[in-house]
């Protein structure tokens, strides 16, 4: 088995949720050591949040926690504790990259702040993932993925134009951030190696999600204009929206310059090709309703399957709208390997999401998310020199 592309270095995390743990998730399954220092007894908040096996809250059994954290290794410490900063000092003497998630300053009231650091360990590159980051009014705020969503003005293009705006599911604030930020801990890590010595990064989870603007900002400082939300609509093409067909639904695209003569020929009435809602953009953006009523029929006679499998024949980007119990038996996923089952020694054999990329020369791993608390003696005895009668007596007064 080859090496691992980032075998070698260690990553010490502090991060609790999504963002700074997938941060973490994305170093470890590539091969960094990623030592996750938890607070003793409740560890991650996201060991809270499930979803759990049987809807049995457990914290060794939550989806989101096995999820961003595979790879890991999971060491208890109380860091608002004298010797708790100690220990942490101690493991950053020792490591390469240190990945935090509290709000800002909290850390250096402790003495942990970049600056504390940085003379003792001028090689440490030190990254904080906050909502809005380190400096500006909004510094202090707190927010999740929906409140930045709303303030990086994503939400405000998403929805129907006549109703309030609507949200994306899930954490998209929280992953962009964690991809931000791992592409310059890689940057950081490269500079270093060049040039030497480490330094500070700091995210901005809003700024993460406000580089995903799609020419909305763009279109107002060059032109003037204000995009409206338009349904699940793209503004500049139409069709590009959602249709039912017969076993679900499916984003219909109009695909290359020759769409006209493309869409004819997908919904078997090449007539059509002449048509002035297939041949004028603009007049089938303006009488939309009575260009769905053309294609509409012919997408409710047909399952998605069929219907992807010939439009992407014709060239044209259709996508179904496919849940997890399709996604779990999709084809392609299955052949690339994208779901992996990885057991669990409390959760058992699940299947999760897989790896964003494959390399060639050294593969991602597939590892199960730590116990909490799971690697204090490898970690803390074995490789910090700690004796087993100091753990337990840190142990007993709640460091670790």
């Amino acid at each position: 088995m080859p090496d691992s592309a980032l075998a070698g270095i260690r990553v010490i995390e502090l991060a609790q949720g999504v963002a700074g743990p997938y941060c973490g998730k994305l170093l470890a399954d590539a091969g960094a050591e990623v030592i996750k220092v938890e607070p003793p007894e409740t560890g991650d908040s996201s060991r809270n949040l499930g979803p759990f096996p049987h809807d049995i809250p457990d914290r060794e059994k939550s989806g989101l926690y096995l999820h961003v954290n595979t790879n890991k290794k999971s060491v208890t410490l109380d860091i608002a504790t004298t010797s708790g900063r100690i220990i942490l000092k101690r493991l950053l003497t020792k490591a390469d990259v240190l990945i935090e998630s509290f709000p800002p300053g909290h850390l250096a009231g402790l003495g942990l702040g970049y600056d504390d650091l940085k003379e003792e360990m001028p090689d440490l590159i030190y990254c904080s993932i906050t909502p809005f980051g380190q400096t500006g009014p909004y510094r202090d705020y707190r927010a999740n993925s929906i409140a930045l969503m709303a303030l990086s003005g994503l939400m405000y293009v998403s929805g129907d134009p006549d109703r309030e705006p609507l949200a994306t599911g899930g954490y998209p604030a929280d992953y962009f951030a964690a991809a931000n930020a791992w592409v310059a801990v890689l940057a950081a890590l490269a500079f270093r190696e060049r040039e030497g010595g480490g330094q500070y990064i700091d995210v901005s989870m809003l700024e993460s999600l406000g580089c995903a603007d799609e020419y909305n900002t763009g279109m107002y400082s060059f032109m003037g204009a204000i995009r409206r939300r338009f349904y699940s609509r793209h503004l500049f093409a139409y069709p590009m929206d959602i249709y039912p067909c017969r076993d679900g639904q499916i984003v219909v695209v109009p695909g290359p310059p020759g769409f006209p003569a493309t869409m004819a020929l997908l919904i078997e009435q090449p007539e059509l090709e002449t048509h002035m809602l297939f041949t004028n953009f603009w007049m089938r953006a303006i009488q939309w309703r009575e260009f769905d009523a053309l294609i509409q029929p012919w997408l409710s006679q047909h399952d998605w399957q069929d219907i992807l499998t010939l439009a992407q024949e014709l060239r044209m980007p259709f996508g179904p709208v496919l849940g997890p119990e399709t996604l779990l038996t999709n084809g392609h996923l299955a052949e690339r390997g994208f779901f992996r089952e990885i057991e669990h020694p409390a959760a058992g054999k699940l299947t999760h999401c897989g790896l964003p990329f494959l390399m060639s020369e050294t593969p991602l791993q597939t590892g199960p998310a730590p116990a909490l608390g799971q690697h204090n003696e490898e970690v803390l005895s074995e490789a910090m020199g700690y004796q087993r009668q100091e753990l337990i007596i840190l142990r007993e007064r709640g460091v670790i």
